[in-house]
């Protein structure tokens, strides 16, 4: 099966491998690309970490790295874990794959009284925050990264993607940004021929909205559960 990625390069690549070696072939053509903000990180009184992104950890000042790492490190899934024990964390625990679930597991193991620090980046849903704040947690959000949409694609890949049989989407700012360059490339035909598999519902909206019918969600909000639906 001929698949699309969108998913920035560092994470389309990695997911591409993971589909090639299941025997698809890929074409990785990001919408979105990550770029680093620079903001400064303070590193004392905090009780622990919260990271709903790997591009967060990514981002985070190698100077001030070292000063985080021996504090626990709460991430919504295994793959923002996994960046994070490969730059030294040492106490990572992964929540239920959302940030409702995130917002419920600090909810339960601390107190009120907890100082929470949030690495992450723009753009963002207030849930995390809101929902922390709304229980008494005093929360400090960082924001590490910000996510902009491609100006354009390459010329080799449009005509690669005229042949299509599904996309994969991560994010809803991919999305967004694939609907805008897919409409300037004039291949928004093809987009409405080909299955779209989304990690959740969030992520479907834009879709749906430009009036794309054969998109599917996974029940299971991972990269893998996204796989399965192939």
């Amino acid at each position: 099966m001929k698949l699309l990625l969108t998913r920035p390069e560092q994470d389309g690549a990695a997911t591409a491998r993971r589909l090639v070696a299941l025997g698809h072939e890929v074409i990785v053509a990001p919408a979105t690309e990550i770029v680093a903000t620079g903001n400064a990180v303070p590193i004392s009184n905090f009780d622990a970490l919260l990271a709903t992104s790997a591009n967060a950890i990514r981002a985070i000042p190698p100077d001030t790295l070292e000063a985080l790492r021996d504090l626990p490190l709460h991430c919504v899934g295994q793959k923002t874990a996994s960046v994070a024990r490969s730059v030294g964390f040492h106490s990572i625990h992964v929540g239920g794959g959302s940030g409702e679930r995130l917002v419920d597991e600090i909810r339960e193991v601390y107190p009120p009284s907890a100082r929470l620090l949030y690495l992450t980046g723009t753009p963002r849903k207030p849930m995390v925050e809101d929902g922390l704040k709304a229980a008494g947690f005093t929360v400090t959000a960082i924001d590490l990264y910000g996510t902009r949409s491609v100006a354009d694609w390459p010329g080799d890949r449009r005509g690669k993607l005229e042949s299509v049989d599904a996309a994969l989407h991560f994010s809803r700012a991919s999305v967004e940004g694939l609907l805008g360059l897919a409409e300037k490339a004039g291949l928004m035909p093809n987009f409405r021929q080909m299955r779209h598999l989304c990690l959740s519902n969030d992520v479907a909206v834009p879709l749906r909205a430009a009036g794309l019918e054969n998109v599917v969600v996974s029940s299971i909000p991972t990269e893998a559960g996204v796989i399965l639906l192939l």
